[in-house]
């Protein structure tokens, strides 16, 4: 499968698939929605590039790892917020006693958010960076 193909197929799940499943199915839960945006943006993200080079590897990469660090602490921030109840004494739900927590597939889904929001900027920047000197390469 070409890497356009695969693209589009992670674009199709994303977009019509996952959100279409979700009102199909009676008492479907978000968690199997999100798992199925999950795969479909780590589908776009990992796919190959028309360009892939080294330069697009290097991008990838710290698109991800920056990705990963702001989403995790994104997601830290906001399962204290949800887990608190503002009493100092108490670090969950105390009505029902459960712990309220974002799903890992929704973790997923925002590092694959700002890896690839990251990544397009990054690569825009760059390509403008090229065209501004002429396309030449300096030492």
């Amino acid at each position: 499968m070409s890497s356009a193909t695969t693209k589009r197929l992670g674009a199709a799940i994303v977009l019509v698939l996952a959100p279409a499943l979700h009102v199909a199915i009676p008492g479907s839960s978000w968690i199997r929605t999100s798992a199925a945006i999950a795969a479909g943006l780590m589908m776009i993200f990992f796919s190959r590039e028309r360009i892939h080079d080294e330069r697009v590897q290097d991008l990838k990469l710290k698109a991800l790892s920056a990705a990963f660090s702001v989403s995790f602490t994104l997601t830290l921030i906001v399962n204290w917020f949800l887990n608190r109840d503002f009493h100092p004494g108490r670090d969950f739900d105390g009505a029902t006693g459960a712990w309220r927590s974002i799903s890992a597939f929704d973790l997923i889904v925002l590092t694959m958010v700002v890896a690839l929001a990251l990544f397009h900027y990054w690569r825009f920047q760059d390509a403008a960076a090229s065209s501004a000197d002429g396309g030449e390469v300096s030492a």
